[in-house]
This record gives C-alpha cells, structure tokens and sequence, in this order.
C-alpha cells in the first residue's frame, strides 16, 4: 500500500512538473502550417457503427478513463489546484492552431466579409435545375427522410427534407451552422437550402428503400409517400435542403481520441488538437450537442496545387443544432448533461431527490412557439456547464485555454453577421428568425463573458511603427465584443529581459505599450547598457494583467517579442497565457 502511494505521488509530481515547465522563445520562424498533407497510400475505409460509438463513449470509455492511471492523477491535482490539465499538442509558439488538414485560419484571424461568411463553403449555386434530377440512392443513415440525386450537370448531391410538423427547422439549422462552422475554420461540405419542382425527378435503377429491415427498389408510391406531406409554395415547389457530395474518397469517420494507424500524417492524438478541444466553445453556443464521432468524415484528396493525396477531415451532419434535433426540437435535457450521466444521478441519489436540474420542469421543446427553430433558449444555457449528448474526449480534455481560443471564434461573429448567416436559411417567418437570431446573440455574449472572464482576453498583438514610436498593439476581445468598458479598464505591464532580470512596471488606459519614443526607452536603455552575443539575447518579454473597475486583476499573458532597437524590425515570438 505504501509503494501504489508512493508511486501516486510521484506520478503526480511528474504531471506538476511538466504543467510547471517553461518554454524557450527563440528567433526561428513561427509554424503556421501544419505538414500533415504530406502524399501518402490510400488507408482502408473505417466502418461506422453508430450503436457501438454509443455505447463505447457512454459506458466504456467512462470506465476507462477513470481506470486510467495518468487521467486520475490529472484529475486529482487539478481538484487539489496544484497542477493544470494538460495543454494541447499541436498549437504554436503564438498559442494558435496551424492550418492542417482538419482546420484553415479564417474569420477570426483575417475577417470575412459578409459574402464571404454567407457563401461559406459553397462552391456552386446549388444542384441545376435546368434538366431531370436522377434519384439514385436512399438514405438510410440519420433521422432525417431524404435520398441521393444526380442534378442536370451529372453533379451528386443529397437532398434531405424537414419533418412536416417542423418544416424549416432541421435545413435552417443545419445550413446556419455549416456557414458558421466554416467561418470558423472547420472542413464542412457545401449544404444549402433549395426550392424545386418535383416533377424533375425521376427515380433511378439504382434507387432502393428500407422495407421490414431489407432494401428494395425505390417506386413512384414510396416517392409519393416522401413529398405529398410537405409543403409546396404558389409555384409548386418544395423546400429541401441540398448537401453536395464532397470530393474525394471515403474513408469513413474520424474519433475524438486516438489517431489513425493507417494515416502517416495522423501524428497527434485527436483529444490534444486544440482545434477540436476548442470546439467545444462553438458547440456550446449553437447547442450542437450530437458533435461525435458518427458526425465526422475523413476523406482521401487530392490537392490540386501539390498532387499529394492525404486524409481531410470534415464536420458533417449540422441537422442536430440550434434548436433543432433532425425531425423534433431539442429536448431540454441536452446540453445540460449527457444522455445516461453519473455527476447528475450521484447527486440526485446523494441529496434524496432535494436538488433539482436547473431544466427539469422546462417544456419549451413542447409545442414551441416557433416550429421552424425549435428549443433553443438562452437563459438556462451555462456555457460552463454545457455537455453533449454523449462523452466526447476532447472536449473532456479541454483546458481553460483550449475553451477560449473556441470562446474567440464565437465572439468573432457581429450582430451583423449572424443576421446575414441566418438569412441564408431563407425562413418564412420572420418573427421566429428574429427569435434565432436574438437567441443566438445572447448565447454568443454568454460563451464571450463566461470565458473571457477566466482568462486575460486580449490578442492579436503586432508592432506598429511610425517615424517616432514603437507601439505594441493588441486587442482586448471583451471590450471590442462590447462585453466591458474601454473606459474602465486599465493594462498593468511589466517589460523585462528574459535572462538579465531587467524590469520595468507601468500601466495605460488604452491596448497599447510605448516600447520606444524617438529612439529612446526602458528597452533601448537596455540595449545600449550591455554588449548582445546573439540576436536572439534582444528577446523580452511584457507581461500583462487587465484591471476591470470593480473587479480583481485579471491572470497574466506574457508576450515575448524581439526588438533590435529603434531602427530595426520587432516582432512577436512568442505569448504563454495563464489559467
């Protein structure tokens, strides 16, 4: 007993350890790609079973994790604050995720405008409608009725219809969140909303329905039985949201833990990529709470620039967001906890049924006010409290950091630019897209303040230079997404030199730090103090605290950067935040 003891400590110390690790900065060029699309051999198509996803997330891994020694430990000091958990893997020196084959930068880097954030991944104007469209498939995967189509070009697309009771529900929501899981950065198939006239299609050869647990060939009754109940405008035709089949090979679903043995680029385990740790923040805000492995796709491409073939891996099925849940709204149980979850039995078992969940007596997925958006509400939602449906091991994973990169691509979207996403969905009621949009905003500010408030919101530093200052600049996310005052609110700095031990403390009102004046300043008294060996000894570091009024100094975000002097060319190299 007194050796798993020790063994548990040390163990432990280990974890505290490398938590307590620094990072050297240096002058080497920041990565801001990952060459995870290197060419490699076709991997072998992975089967999905969705039951056995279900089951494995819900009750096995559960299990495991806690048999885990490494995750128990974790856990353990965390609960005990002597140690973080454990940051992610592949983000760079400046604290970012490389664009690589699971995410590109986007919006929140370099805005989109609002073309771009409303055409998102399209790259045509839809299926053509100028000839016959061909059935050739059913689907059979997901809640929702649909089938596969070959438009009058030859190009295939899916086509995927609402339920008759919440028409607009499922094909608002899925397109809404595709454009805004592209905007932030996310590999997503073109979806869109389509009004056709029936009489186009024609029922293919290969066409098949499910019948008793067999497939048989599709007939003009079984098509009949798909289209009379919705439905049709003055014209005729019906809404259907269209998703076109995404370029390259299958080769079937991704997982949130683990890599891809197969795929030679796969290097990082899935549950320490920032991106989809991160993701967790953006879920939470469009209560996208079925983000698991049966909704991803990796797809075989080839890049047209390189010729290299490699893995793509792709977000699909937006059908369950919002406040949609494919054919019926949200129930209120989702997002508040996971479908079987221990925390929420434990304790109801543990008061005898005296503490209550906050959405236990919610009824607003009954007979919602506005059927084409379903449940989704605002004041319940705890973006810190918020769980998908199932487990999902990177957002498990997710630190404090990881969370709020995610909280900035949320806070990325103005009030103008939900209103212009949104409108792609095309609603007809537009008292229920004000709802949306109105839900959206508040939900978004909640994300922001939740997790602005945990960490020191400022980023995108860069150097401005005139002929007689050096500024380092940055932006404060909390106040640019108007969730705090500029005017109440200072910057407590610290400049110093990461070996000599020089140090200097200051403040401003405004998200800029004087570095130099004409030639002149605490870091040019520096340089001429002292003899440099290298470029890389001119490398400093400011340290940053944010002062709201009324509230405690906020954690540190150390920025190192280089600075030659006056005359020469600064730069960031690196930033550490503290959680």
């Amino acid at each position: 007993m007194i050796r798993i003891q020790q063994y548990f400590f040390l163990a432990l110390m280990g974890i505290v350890a490398v938590g307590c690790s620094g990072q050297k900065y240096t002058l080497a060029p920041i990565k801001t790609v990952d060459p995870d699309m290197a060419n490699i051999a076709e991997p072998k198509e992975v089967e999905e079973n969705q039951i056995w996803d279900i089951m494995d997330m819900t009750f096995f891994y559960q299990i495991e994790k806690v048999l885990d020694f490494n995750w128990t430990a974790r856990k353990i000091g965390k609960g005990a604050g002597v140690v973080k958990g454990r940051p992610a893997d592949n983000v760079n020196r400046l604290d970012e995720v490389p664009s690589c084959s699971w995410y590109t930068s986007r919006h929140y880097q370099k805005r989109m405008s609002i073309d771009e954030l409303q055409r998102g991944p399209n790259t045509s104007d839809g299926p053509d409608q100028s000839g016959q469209w061909t059935i050739t498939a059913g689907k059979f995967e997901g809640g929702t009725l649909g089938f596969f189509i070959k438009d009058a070009k030859g190009v295939d697309y899916i086509l995927k219809f609402d339920a008759a009771a919440f028409q607009e529900m499922g094909s608002s929501a899925e397109v809404i969140s595709t454009k805004i899981f592209h905007a932030c950065g996310y590999n997503v198939p073109q979806n869109q909303v389509v009004y056709f006239d029936p009489g186009i299609l024609e029922i293919g050869e290969t066409a098949k329905v499910a019948e008793g647990g067999r497939k048989r060939r599709m007939t003009d009754t079984d098509l009949a039985a798909m289209l009379d109940p919705l439905p049709r405008r003055a014209d005729g035709k019906v809404r259907a949201m269209a998703s076109k089949l995404l370029s390259g090979k299958p080769v079937g679903v991704w997982n949130y833990i683990g890599r891809r043995g197969d795929d030679p680029n796969d290097r990082v385990s899935h549950e320490h990529r920032r991106e989809l740790r991160g993701l967790r923040s953006i879920s939470s805000w469009l209560s996208d709470e079925d983000r698991r492995a049966a909704n991803t796709l990796a797809m075989y491409v080839t890049d047209e620039k390189t010729g290299n073939q490699y893995v793509k891996h792709f977000l699909i099925d937006m059908g369950s967001t919002l406040g949609s849940n494919n054919i019926v709204p949200h129930a209120p149980k989702y997002g508040n906890e996971y479908l079987i979850d221990p925390r929420t039995i434990g304790l109801q078992w543990a008061t005898l049924g005296v503490w209550g969940k906050p959405w236990e007596f919610e009824t607003g997925h009954v007979g919602p006010e506005f059927p084409s958006v379903g449940y989704y509400e605002s004041k319940i939602f705890n973006p810190g409290e918020w769980y998908p449906t199932y487990p999902n091991p990177a957002f498990e994973y997710a630190t404090y950091r990881d969370a709020f990169w995610g909280a900035k691509m949320v806070m990325a979207f103005t009030n103008e630019d939900i209103h212009a996403i949104v409108a792609e969905a095309q609603m007809t009621d537009k008292a229920a897209q004000e709802y949306l949009i109105k839900t959206m905003i508040e939900r978004r500010d909640k994300v922001g303040r939740y997790w602005f408030h945990r960490m020191n919101p400022i980023d995108k530093f860069e150097f401005r230079k005139s002929r007689a200052e050096v500024v380092l600049a940055f932006h404060d996310l909390a106040v640019d997404g108007k969730l705090e005052r500029g005017e109440e609110t200072k910057y407590i700095y610290a400049l110093s030199h990461r070996d000599k031990g020089l140090h200097r403390q200051m403040f401003t009102d405004r998200p800029e730090i004087l570095i130099s004046k004409d030639g002149a300043g605490f870091l040019d008294d520096v340089l001429a103090s002292g003899r440099f060996e290298s470029e890389e000894e001119k490398i400093f570091v400011v340290e940053i605290q944010t002062q709201r009024a009324g509230k405690k100094l906020s954690n540190r975000v150390e920025v190192f950067f280089y600075y030659p002097g006056f005359d020469g060319e600064p730069r960031v190299v690196g930033i550490r935040r503290e959680e």
